[in-house]
């Protein structure tokens, strides 16, 4: 039984019989049948949101997505698609592929992972260590190739230590001489949303200070290494330019805007000792993301006016934060960073921390035309997301499988597709390394970092598995080795876009050449996505 408010004055009561019944509902005490609405779809508009399917016809008229992406279209620096397609050929060498059986087909995957493996091994397992480019692979693809049982021989710890691991997370945090463990750092709270950190490093202690929201120990290693790299490529301005020109920090899929929020303070404390110069310097910090947040980079840089020190390694109270909501696909970055913006820029400096897939082809295609760049830093997540339609690598990835080093006669979307789902193999084998141990985390407020893989039984038997390629043709690397010598090559075709199309010296201007290059900048025990694409002008 239910008790139902009566007379309030007299304070009578009355029962009515509980109804457990699916269709009634119980509304002021009454008992009536329950409206059938229907079952409830993703907005067709938004699929972030949920709605009745008999209530879309009226929704979709006043969904705020709809006047939210009015808004965005409205906006000088909105062109529909102007990122999207990727760079390149499409493959006209495939257009004769038979249907998609032929991907399927085991044999022609196992065909496939060779010729990933021969070219992995040709680019970055060279005798002298260095990551062969493109234009010293043309005419020189026999040098190195490899037998059959040279091949299967290959490990996965050749294929993972085939990139450098620079983690200058402990530089940056002033720790020397002692390896920072995932355990050391301990958050509790101990004012309302204030974090305070126990910790002997610098970085943590600001970040604790401006309570930003960096993720939890395991994403503050991550972006104190990045800082750590924009530092040493000379990209952090330590003094002011005769002009008065301000640095300028890019962060590419923002978020919450906390890579480039660190990275600007970071340089603005390194201007903090010419406070006194008329006019003071700041640090412009623009943030591209096309969906809101809570705990953004701005309410950080409000909350910072007027406490600083000159001890202090992040300076936020020096920036001066502006964020561009519009998705990446349709942003022109010409416009969307004024020319006077860009023009009166000491150093211009383009970040990014784990923008998913095509996500990161989408990116770089974004900074064409704009000449102004210093140096771009980007840490690549969820290959398996990634798309051959907007992929920047193509051109590179015919030249290299379509040749004699890779011995393929088609390459095309369908082949690109079976790669780039064999590189979730990595994270899912590191996903369950130690779950008891290494990869537990200490911080219940940590952000949990998610990566894709594949759904394994709904695409059972869709795809030839990873796993029964490497044990058929006994390589010693396994799925976890080839699935990351995927990842590195799709990262390879990357960095040379950026290096012969993106920052290509132009010969008609002065413009210098760009270093790129690609490494481990945190372990992998911190994140098994942790290749960071770097490039820097000479």
């Amino acid at each position: 039984e239910i008790i139902v408010p009566g007379d309030v004055k007299n304070n009578n009561k009355s029962k009515r019989p509980r109804t457990d019944s699916p269709n009634t509902e119980i509304e002021n005490g009454k008992q009536r049948k329950k409206k059938d609405r229907g079952k409830r779809v993703p907005c067709p508009i938004d699929p972030s949101h949920f709605i009745f399917e008999s209530a879309i016809a009226r929704h979709v008229l006043v969904c705020p997505a709809v006047k939210e992406r009015q808004e965005v279209a409205g906006k000088d620096y909105y062109s529909e698609g102007i990122n999207l397609g990727g760079f390149g050929s499409m493959g006209s060498l495939c257009q004769e592929c038979p249907d998609e059986s032929s991907v399927r087909d085991l044999e022609k995957a196992k065909k496939l992972a060779c010729s990933i493996l021969r070219v992995f091994h040709r680019i970055f397992l060279t005798s002298d260590g260095s990551v062969c480019m493109m234009d010293e692979l043309d005419g020189n693809e026999n040098s190195s190739k490899l037998s059959d049982q040279e091949l299967q021989n290959i490990t996965e710890k050749e294929i993972y230590d085939a990139l450098s691991e620079v983690d200058l997370s402990q530089v940056e945090e002033g720790i020397s001489g002692v390896t920072p463990s995932l355990s050391s750092t301990e958050v509790h709270d101990n004012e309302p949303g204030a974090k305070h950190v126990k910790s002997s490093g610098r970085l943590t202690h600001a970040i604790a200070k401006h309570r930003i929201k960096a993720g939890g120990p395991r994403h503050l290693r991550q972006i104190a290494s990045i800082l750590g790299h924009v530092r040493q490529l000379g990209l952090i301005s330590t003094n002011i330019s005769s002009d008065g020109k301000n640095p300028l920090i890019v962060e590419m899929g923002a978020g919450r805007g906390m890579t480039g929020l660190v990275v600007a303070g970071a340089t603005g404390a390194s201007l903090g000792n010419n406070i006194d110069v008329d006019p003071s310097p700041r640090v412009n910090l623009h943030l591209v993301e096309r969906s809101g947040t809570r705990g953004k980079a701005e309410t950080k840089i409000r909350a910072a006016e007027g406490k600083h020190s000159k001890e202090d390694c992040l300076r936020l109270d020096l920036v001066d934060v502006t964020r561009v909501k519009c998705d990446l696909a349709h942003v022109n970055m010409s416009t969307a960073l004024p020319s006077q913006l860009r023009s009166n820029s000491s150093k211009t400096v383009v970040v990014a921390k784990h923008l998913c897939g095509a996500g990161t082809d989408i990116a770089l295609k974004s900074l064409r035309g704009i000449r102004t760049i210093d140096g771009c830093i980007m840490a690549t997540c969820c290959h398996g997301l990634c798309s051959w339609s907007e992929y920047v690598g193509r051109d590179c990835f015919l030249r290299l499988f379509c040749s004699e080093l890779g011995s393929l006669s088609i390459f095309g979307e369908k082949e690109f597709n079976l790669l780039k789902r064999w590189t979730s193999a990595s994270v899912l084998e590191d996903s369950h390394i130690s779950e008891a141990g290494s990869r537990t985390s200490t911080d219940e407020n940590e952000t949990k970092e998610e990566h894709y893989t594949e759904n394994a039984e709904e695409e059972k038997g869709r795809f030839p598995s990873i796993f029964t390629v490497v044990k058929d043709l006994g390589l010693a690397c396994g799925g976890k080795g080839l699935g990351r010598a995927c990842q590195r090559l799709i990262d390879f075709g990357r960095c040379e876009y950026m290096r012969n199309d993106l920052f290509a010296p132009d010969s008609s201007s002065d413009d210098k050449c760009f270093n790129v290059s690609i490494l481990h900048y945190v372990s992998r025990d911190v994140t098994p996505q942790n290749a960071l694409l770097l490039a820097s002008r000479n």
